[in-house]
């Protein structure tokens, strides 16, 4: 297995000896390039963006995708090296770092944005179930168990002792319930969890206003445990056609209404009536998957560490809720057994939706759960730094140009020769890549007297393959003003093109022709943007653009590949644009689609077209060039697509964009990191 096991020592000196390569560059001498000659000093119409290379380029990004690097997982030992190697050159090229601005140690530090993380874990072998109940055990297999007579139901005998049945975490329940529309989560407590009472059933939990359903009427809840079954018939037809289109096409609306104010989920409806918890049944995906606990396990905590969570983005509850467990076949059994309804019963009206009444379960029966949980804290961050502009007013204005800088961190599933690092050559080491060819652009320009009126901001986002983590950080906590961004030009995948070795069978890919990119955005976002970079594409590298992407609905030549994708690939709410369009943002992203080592540990720098980084980076640079200089700023169309305008309404009602100051460098280190 060739998981890189190299001590920290060598992966700092290998970024000090790089570094040092454009050390002597910034002293001024002139590195010599074989696919083009020394920088150019001429100013030309688009500043200094004739300067980057592509030798230059190369160097970049086979830094960045080496497996060294471990695939750069957010948060990680290597992720924080490839940041540390951004900040070096960003450093030694003279640009003003835009990130912490207290408590710092060094020049490299203050172009670091901290993020700060927490990881609440399970502890498997310390967290408890158990049932007592008279006659208790696990309960035949359907739920009937129980001898027959003395009064109990149809269960054991009334002077049966009482006995206590513990059940295993993990393969016979676990924390959190499984759902749609706003119920229940997989994750962990964020503390150790104890509770104990006697049970109520309440058939699926939810109480839905406009069908005047309340499966607690009737019912004194207080004090107990809550056991509830399967979801509404509404909630079940959509779950079925989101399945249909394979996650594509953003949030589905919700059959019952707006969350808290139309409808209760089961957590939310037990809270209300004095409920201390809530056992959901095991659907029967859940009961599978207790039963091969490690069937799933891929790319997440196993080999990539805790599994961490930005810390300020966790969402306060719309109402109160109480904890949700899901219980599987053995649990339910034992919690069913010499009930009015058994565990067979309730598994099978559930998978049908069928409607199932409410009762009280015997009421010498109850249910202690104890969940462990230990926390652990990290962090992660962006990278990011500025070049001021040179007017007095309009310096105080920004273009944004952005990439993000993690990957998806090393595989569970080697490829046949053992290598089992995701190495992201192109997602996104190439935007990465071709982010600091342009930086460095700027800055010798800025050296040279080639400096733009408006302040540019190089932004280096973490997390992205985690949730858009980064972007959304600097989007809700910015250090400058958000309201003066005139736009942001994002580049994600700019390294690969059609060729012998690209063929792919996946027939919801989208590669681009040499010489081509993929703009997405303008024609959703800002027409002035778009003509912007229609026009500076014509004027200079004059590549084919191809709007198949700029679409905010598929049709038959757009985002659509087939009668099996009729919802697309939805890509513009898929990078780190997107969150500067939720503030009102114009946004231009450039890509060159997707292709056969995508999300692979076959994403390797020698695949990588050069030429294609080098041609996308200097126009995104003539963008930014003339967006920086001219007189007015792109106006946002009149006309937005509704997620969108939803995803602005979401963000505005949750206090994004007021400027915060940057927090100091977290000193806790993550899987030996440097920070």
């Amino acid at each position: 297995m060739r998981r890189i096991l190299i001590s920290f020592t060598l992966l700092l000196a290998a970024v000090a000896s790089l570094t040092a390569l454009f050390s002597v560059r910034a002293a001024g001498t002139p590195q010599q390039s074989k696919t083009k000659t020394a920088k150019s000093t001429a100013t030309g119409s688009y500043g200094n963006s004739d300067a980057i290379t592509q030798d230059e380029l190369k160097v970049y990004d086979y830094f960045l995708a080496s497996d060294q690097l471990e695939g750069r997982y957010f948060p990680s030992r290597g992720y924080d090296t490839a940041a540390l190697y951004v900040a070096s050159n960003l450093s030694l090229w003279g640009l003003k770092p835009l990130g912490s601005t207290t408590g710092t140690n060094g020049p490299l530090q203050p172009f670091m944005m901290p993020i700060e993380m927490v990881a609440h874990q399970i502890v498997g072998e310390e967290s408890k179930a158990s049932v007592t109940a008279r006659g208790g055990g696990r309960g035949g297999r359907g739920g009937g168990g129980g001898g027959g007579g003395g009064g109990a139901r149809g269960g054991a005998p009334a002077q049966a002792p009482l006995t206590t049945t513990e059940f295993e975490y993990g393969k016979e329940w676990t924390y959190g319930g499984g759902g749609f529309g706003g119920r229940g989560g997989g994750g962990a407590p964020s503390a150790t969890l104890d509770v104990s009472g006697n049970l109520v059933f309440a058939g699926n939990g939810y109480v839905i206003n406009k069908t005047n359903t309340n499966p607690y009427d009737g019912l004194t809840v207080t004090g107990k445990i809550v056991v509830v079954a399967g979801i509404p018939p509404e909630l079940a037809a959509a779950q079925a056609q989101a399945a249909a289109r394979g996650g594509r096409g953003g949030a589905a609306q919700n059959p019952l209404g707006t969350n808290c104010t139309d409808y209760l989920t089961p957590e939310e409806a037990a809270a209300k009536n004095g409920a201390i918890a809530v056992i959901t049944v095991a659907n029967y995906t859940q009961m599978s998957a207790m039963a091969n606990p490690n069937a799933g396990a891929g790319r997440g905590p196993a080999v990539n560490g805790p599994p961490y969570q930005v810390t300020k983005f966790a969402a306060t509850p719309p109402c109160a809720a109480v904890p949700n467990v899901t219980a599987g076949m053995a649990l339910t059994n034992a919690i069913f057994q010499g009930e009015k309804a058994t565990a067979a019963d309730v598994f099978y009206k559930a998978g049908n939706n069928s409607k199932m009444d409410s009762f009280d379960l015997t009421a010498d029966k109850k249910v202690a759960l104890h969940v462990s949980v230990h926390s652990e804290n990290g962090h992660g961050e962006n990278v990011v730094a500025m070049l001021e502009g040179s007017d007095p007013v309009l310096k105080n204005e920004y273009v944004i140009m952005s990439a993000h800088l993690d990957h998806i961190g090393l595989t569970a599933t080697p490829l046949p020769d053992g290598h089992n690092v995701n190495n992201g050559a192109d997602d996104d080491g190439s935007g990465s890549t071709g982010l600091l060819g342009i930086a460095h652009a700027y800055a010798e320009g800025a050296a040279k007297g080639i400096r733009p009126k408006r302040s540019i901001i190089f932004l280096w986002n973490g997390g992205e393959e985690r949730g858009l983590w980064g972007s959304e950080y600097f989007n809700r906590f910015p250090p400058i003003d958000l309201s003066k961004v005139v736009a942001d030009l994002n580049m994600d995948m700019i390294g690969r093109t059609k060729n012998p070795n690209s063929v792919d069978n996946d027939p919801s890919h989208f590669l681009v022709d040499k010489g081509e990119f993929l703009i997405v955005g303008p024609n959703i976002s800002s027409d002035d943007l778009e003509k912007t970079v229609e026009t500076v594409n014509n004027n200079y590298e004059k590549m084919k653009i191809n709007h198949f992407y700029d679409v905010t609905e598929p049709d038959a030549t757009h985002d659509n590949l087939g009668p099996n994708m009729a919802t697309g690939q939805r890509i513009f709410y898929r990078s780190d644009h997107y969150n500067f369009a939720k503030n009102g943002i114009p946004i231009a992203f450039f890509t060159i689609g997707l292709h056969v080592d995508y999300h692979r540990p076959t994403d390797t720098p020698e695949k990588i077209d050069y030429e294609e980084i080098q041609k996308i980076s200097k126009t995104v640079s003539a963008v930014c060039w003339v967006l920086a200089n001219q007189p007015g700023r792109p106006a946002l169309n009149a006309k937005l697509p509704p997620l969108l305008i939803q995803g602005m309404a979401d963000a505005k009602a949750q206090g994004w964009g007021k400027i915060t100051p940057v927090l100091p460098p977290m000193n806790a280190p993550v899987n030996g990191s440097p920070f």
